[in-house]
């Protein structure tokens, strides 16, 4: 071979180690293809020439110019992949952004309101933020004070207000429970005024297919204010629906303290709901201390009519009335204590005056 040929074969070897040392370097980035590619690619043209100066077909240089457009295709696939990527993964940015912005304000407007009073008077946290998220709805009909019919979308829905319960007044075998109807009356009275908003959380409905929401009148939202009055509680939470739970339990709280509505009635309304049978033995106690002042009230005034009315002296004789009827029907009634007809079992209060009824 000549001395030319070795030359040529000495400095093809040299340029492959470069562009060994050069695939190396270039491998962490994807245009590094394009370099290996077009290293493949000189170095099989200089094998051909090789080959070509000494009358023979160089089997290496068909290898490598092979090589050099398999990665000339797989820098093609790379640059087309890297593009999709870069247009799914842009528009992802600015919510996220958005979203801890939104976060952020949040927590601030929190901690402002926990510095201040939790009644109606403090703003909510999250009032004026999901105002596009209300649906406008109208009244169709009142059901009790935490539920009601209206026209959503135009079509009839059952509506149940979210984390609120007040005292049932129409659940079958239910009895009326203290405070349902004043719970109802006001709940009816507020949806009456209109401009109604359906403010909805993350589930929208319950097991009975009913809509569940915070609703709007105007500017107010009607299951703060049967929290402020006294005529709910705080019940049902559930996650996901829970966006306004420490807002509506602070209010809870206050009422709770005012003693206003259910909270009037000590151990009336609990965690797993309302108990009428303690409210009914409070009120029980409260009537019967009532009745025995005015029984003793009655007694004081009856007792001068004793000390007037007299037996006649010469009534001594034994007279005997089986009952109150008879009694009225001879013109005697009312008896009292000695005089004849008189009995203690006619006397039913035992304040010494039977039959006076």
């Amino acid at each position: 071979m000549s001395r030319g040929s070795n030359k040529n074969i000495g400095t093809a070897k040299i340029l492959g180690f470069v562009f060994i040392i050069m695939i190396v370097l270039a491998i962490i980035q994807y245009f590094g293809l394009l370099i290996i590619a077009g290293g493949l690619g000189y170095w099989g043209y200089k094998r051909y020439q090789i080959g070509k100066a000494a009358n023979q077909k160089s089997k290496s240089a068909t290898v490598l110019f092979s090589l050099a457009g398999i990665f000339s295709v797989f820098f093609l696939i790379n640059i087309t992949v890297h593009k999709d990527e870069t247009k799914v993964a842009a528009p992802t940015v600015a919510p996220v952004e958005q979203t801890v912005k939104t976060e952020q304000k949040a927590e601030s407007v929190s901690a402002n309101a926990a510095q201040t009073s939790p009644v109606v008077t403090t703003a909510d946290p999250a009032k004026g933020t999901n105002q596009k998220n209300r649906l406008s709805i109208t009244l169709i009909e009142g059901t009790d004070g935490d539920t009601f019919k209206a026209l959503v979308k135009g079509k009839e829905e059952k509506i149940r207000l979210l984390l609120v319960d007040t005292p049932e007044s129409v659940k079958q075998g239910t009895p009326v429970q203290p405070f349902a109807k004043e719970a109802s009356d006001f709940t009816l009275k507020q949806l009456k005024k209109g401009n109604l908003k359906l403010e909805l959380d993350i589930s929208e409905r319950d097991k009975y297919g009913r809509l569940l929401g915070y609703v709007w009148v105007g500017d107010k939202m009607l299951n703060e204010q049967l929290l402020e009055q006294g005529y709910a509680r705080v019940a049902y939470v559930y996650q996901p629906n829970v966006k306004y739970v420490d807002h509506f339990e602070a209010i809870q709280t206050t009422a709770k303290k005012a003693g206003v509505g259910i909270w009037s009635l000590e151990n009336y309304a609990q965690e797993d709901g309302f108990h009428e049978q303690v409210a009914k033995k409070t009120t029980a106690a409260a009537n019967s201390e009532n009745n025995h002042n005015s029984s003793s009230s009655h007694v004081k005034r009856s007792t001068p009519k004793k000390e007037t009315v007299k037996p006649a002296p010469e009534s001594t004789e034994y007279v005997f009335y089986k009952n109150c009827s008879e009694a009225k029907a001879d013109g005697v009634a009312p008896l009292y204590e000695g005089e004849p007809g008189y009995r203690p079992k006619l006397d039913r209060d035992h304040d010494g005056v039977a039959c006076e009824r």
